[in-house]
């Protein structure tokens, strides 16, 4: 399997795993709605009996005040009680046997023979004066501990589809990523032939130069057309970098940075020095960090070459500091502007002072892949005319 191969795969994965999960969560909140919306409704329902039954129990209540009896229907009556202000039982079904009065108008909850019931009590009025209480019991018919035994269930089904979406997005997925893993095959194929293909001509005509050099003709024209040859090589070489860190499986191990680092400024002073560059090198003691060795010192190569680069013609400065948390090069250049600094990591992008210093604009391209690939980040600030600075974030 190829590395675009797999990284399509988990794309893929990754698309029907949020797929999956975004219908799960859907069945969820849908289950729940409706679940809440099926037990207020039972409630409801049972509620409203209760008004009716009451109202039938209104309509005689008064016969039993005056000791007469009552006409109810047997599951009414035995769901009923009767009190008198005093909260004294009047009449009452058995449901009410064993529970003390209480006068809390309005719904409460009572337990029956461990069954929950709903009571409505009603006032009993005349003249403005409370006489009585009217109470009416009536069980939901949907009690409460039914509901996990229907969320289990609606969670067991909503697993099932859920799981049922994660298969047929992953084929979808695979589907439509296809011809964009094609297309990726075939680009990093041709880039990688192109490179290859460069390399032997050029490195044919640069031999044949030498060789005219050495017969004395044509020397100017010939070392300009060397000049052009090795620039061409840098590129060639550049893209086939860019090409190999696109599929790079980085593997790990501890790396001292603050050694890496020290090294590294001492391998650019001769360099500064002919710019009459001064580079400074404050690094944190004991800075360790887990990477690959060579792209991390390519890193510093790049951002310390690039800060002698474009140091200002008179000489300048360079400050090179490192921390746990972050590395960072600060030069006191020619400075980049606001418009362009957004644009400096692309790939073959380059400002006004790039083009006239040379290069192809691959250099932080390359940073940025590499400092990608160790999961960290890049950033850049500038003033023109001031200076740049570079950080790379250890902590993304």
């Amino acid at each position: 399997m190829t590395h675009h191969a797999a990284n399509f795969r988990r794309i893929s994965l990754r698309i029907a795993l949020q797929f999956m999960g975004f219908v799960f969560l859907l069945f969820i909140v849908n289950g729940s709605i409706f679940l809440a919306a099926d037990f207020g409704n039972v409630r409801r329902m049972a509620r409203g009996r209760l008004l009716r039954d009451a109202q039938m129990v209104l309509n005689q209540a008064e016969q039993v005040f005056q000791g007469g009896t009552l006409a109810l229907p047997p599951p009414v009556e035995e769901r009923m009680r009767i009190l008198d202000a005093d909260g004294q039982v009047l009449h009452a079904g058995w449901i009410f046997s064993d529970i003390p009065s209480f006068m809390t108008e309005g719904y409460s909850t009572i337990e029956v023979r461990e069954e929950s019931y709903t009571v409505l009590t009603i006032p009993l009025e005349s003249d403005n004066r409370v006489y009585g209480f009217a109470q009416v019991a009536g069980m939901e018919r949907q009690p409460m501990r039914d509901l996990p035994l229907r969320w289990g269930l609606y969670f067991f089904v909503s697993i099932l589809v859920s799981a049922l979406t994660f298969f047929v997005g992953l084929f979808f997925a695979r589907r439509s990523l296809k011809p964009a893993e094609q297309m990726m095959e075939r680009l990093e194929q041709f880039t990688q032939d192109a490179s290859h293909e460069l390399k032997t001509p050029l490195a044919a005509l640069s031999s044949s130069l030498d060789l005219a050099m050495k017969n004395g003709k044509y020397r100017e024209g010939i070392q300009s057309a060397k000049t052009d040859l090795k620039q061409v090589t840098v590129l060639v070489e550049r893209l086939l970098e860019l090409a190999r860190l696109d599929k790079f499986v980085r593997e790990d191990e501890p790396v001292d940075l603050t050694a890496l680092v020290e090294t590294s400024v001492e391998r650019y002073q001769p360099i500064a020095k002919e710019k009459h560059v001064t580079i400074e090198c404050t690094p944190d003691q004991g800075v360790t960090v887990n990477g690959d060795v060579i792209l991390i010192q390519q890193v510093l190569g790049n951002l310390i070459t690039n800060a002698i680069k474009f140091s200002k013609s008179a000489g300048g400065r360079i400050h090179v500091r490192l921390s746990p948390k972050s590395l960072s090069v600060e030069d006191a250049g020619v400075g980049i502007e606001a418009s362009a600094l957004p644009h400096i990591f692309d790939r073959f992008y380059q400002v006004e002072q790039s083009r006239a210093l040379g290069g192809f604009g691959l250099g932080l391209a390359l940073v940025k892949r590499i400092v990608e690939l160790h999961g960290w980040t890049i950033s850049a600030r500038s003033t023109l005319g001031e200076g740049t600075t570079f950080t790379v974030h250890f902590d993304a």
